[in-house]
């Protein structure tokens, strides 16, 4: 209720307070306290106390209470059930309080003074923040949820009909369309955001334009994330990023560095990493088509029974594989069917599910599961662009082992220096002793470094077969070791497949 100012003395210190939200029950529809802290020009916080003796009193009256640091977590179903408070000093020991909800609209607002004031500015400050602190003297948190606003924050969508956001194969037609900047594509966040996004990074007439299109937070598909202003430099933006509530916008300086992009919101570190299109790692679409297939990756059959090993990003968000190899002499294209992924390390594991396949007789080929030395010889197998200008024959490229590492230190991969292309996910890495070592994943761009490749483990591939609700026989024969390359090159490519996905 709003009420006129008026003046209240009180006792020893002879302080005033203005009121113009008397009515503390609205207080009953929040869960959550979000209290800002008060920062100043030269970068101080929190100079006279006033936002951690808030926190204080609102823990005590028996709210959850949260600052920029941890308060996302608590906004991933309805952050409309936090309030936003703020405490700002004013002139002399004049104190101003606010509580906003989700909608920014005000619900409740105070302003005291301590007409005593004297030198001691941090003690001015917080008896006028005590003095409007009595005001909940009375007050017992009672939860009520039909006093919480509703969830009708409204976040600008993507307003254009190019684009299916609930379809990645027509994020990734639009994409691949397109002469894009490298800032543009198909991103994957890691942060304290309180929430996993994968977004599409888009340019409009000047900025860069962020829309969601997975979320496991409240967030919808479409809806527009972060605003990315380009600068002098081509590898630093000004990001105005929107946090998991809808309503926080946090604004912070990013570089761009290959298929990162790092920023800080509030001391927290943020990072964007590239899925599609920053590596050589994503499928090569296919715009002529043949059969209309959208695009191809590479496997290897692991079974006789038709178990196959790619990449997951091959067959992510897929309807529809089919796999081609050589069998019995001629080249036979089988039905397949997703059996099992792994996301975190790229993986997957398909199955021939066709009434025309009756298996394969013999895999003459090793599953190493130890690691590999830094050095060691190895070839690169697959179907590079397979659906347009590299054609179906298989090709194979040869380089070493030169890291037992991957990118940015990742334990998971070696780095090679044999060439891999679109299309060569998923396809395998063999040494020169015949033995399978792993499954190539991605490459570095060539504006970035050359000759940069990146394979999966084997043992992370057994780690993923030892999860199959129904147990294989792994190939496990030396006849390759004693084979000229020539040799083994005819035999391992018969079980090499070419992944066609739409």
């Amino acid at each position: 209720m709003k009420i006129k100012a008026a003046i209240t003395l009180i006792l020893l210190f002879s302080l005033s307070i203005v009121s113009s939200q008397t009515n503390t029950g609205v207080l009953n529809g929040y869960k959550v306290a979000y209290v800002s802290e008060l920062e100043y020009g030269s970068g101080t916080k929190d100079l006279y106390g006033l936002s951690y003796q808030t926190q204080v009193f609102f823990q005590s009256l028996g709210f959850i209470v949260v600052t920029a640091d941890n308060a996302n977590k608590y906004a991933l179903n309805n952050p409309c059930e936090t309030m936003y408070i703020s405490a700002n000093n004013g002139k002399r020991s004049k104190v101003f309080f606010s509580i906003k909800n989700c909608k920014g609209e005000i619900i409740y607002e105070d302003k005291g003074h301590a007409t005593n004031w004297n030198n001691n500015y941090r003690d001015n400050f917080s008896r006028s923040l005590s003095l409007i602190f009595k005001r909940f003297k009375d007050y017992k948190l009672e939860f009520n949820k039909k006093l919480t606003p509703e969830q009708n924050i409204e976040v600008p969508k993507y307003e254009g009909e190019d684009i299916d956001f609930s379809n990645m194969s027509s994020i990734r037609d639009y994409l691949s369309s397109k002469r894009l900047d490298p800032i543009e594509g198909i991103w994957n966040t890691n942060s304290d955001d309180a929430g996993d996004y994968k977004v599409l990074i888009i340019k409009g007439d000047f900025n860069y334009y962020s829309y969601v299109i997975e979320s496991n937070t409240w967030w919808n598909k479409a809806e527009l994330k972060a605003v990315i202003e380009p600068t002098a430099s081509n590898t630093v933006f000004t990001v105005n990023w929107t946090m998991a509530d809808k309503y926080t916008k946090v604004k912070a300086l990013a570089n761009l560095e290959g298929a990162l992009i790092k920023f800080d919101i509030k001391n927290v570190p943020m990072t964007l990493y590239k899925v599609f299109p920053a590596f050589n790692n994503s499928i090569t679409n296919n715009r002529s088509s043949q059969n209309n297939w959208a695009g191809n990756g590479s496997g290897i059959i692991i079974s006789k029974s038709g178990y196959i090993v790619t990449n997951h990003h091959v067959i992510e968000n897929t309807r529809e594989v089919e796999v081609e190899f050589i069998l019995d002499g001629e080249v036979q294209s089988f039905n397949a069917e997703i059996i099992q992924t792994d996301k975190v390390n790229d993986l997957a594991i398909l199955k021939i599910v066709d009434v025309n396949f009756d298996g394969v007789s013999y895999l003459p080929y090793n599953f190493k599961t130890r690691s590999s030395d830094v050095g060691t010889k190895v070839y690169a197998y697959g179907y590079p662009m397979a659906l347009t200008v590299m054609g179906k024959e298989i090709k194979i490229t040869d380089g070493i082992i030169s890291s037992k590492s991957g990118y940015d230190g990742n334990i998971t991969t070696y780095q090679i220096t044999a060439p891999i292309q679109g299309g060569n996910s998923g396809g395998p890495l063999f040494d020169d002793k015949g033995n399978f070592i792993g499954i190539n994943s991605s490459g570095l761009s060539k504006d970035v470094a050359d000759n940069v490749g990146y394979t999966i483990k084997s043992s992370y591939v057994l780690n993923l077969i030892d999860v199959l609700p129904k147990s294989i026989d792994l190939p496990s024969s030396t006849k390759l070791q004693s084979l000229p390359l020539t040799e083994q090159i005819k035999e391992i490519s018969k079980y090499v497949v070419l992944v066609k996905v739409k």
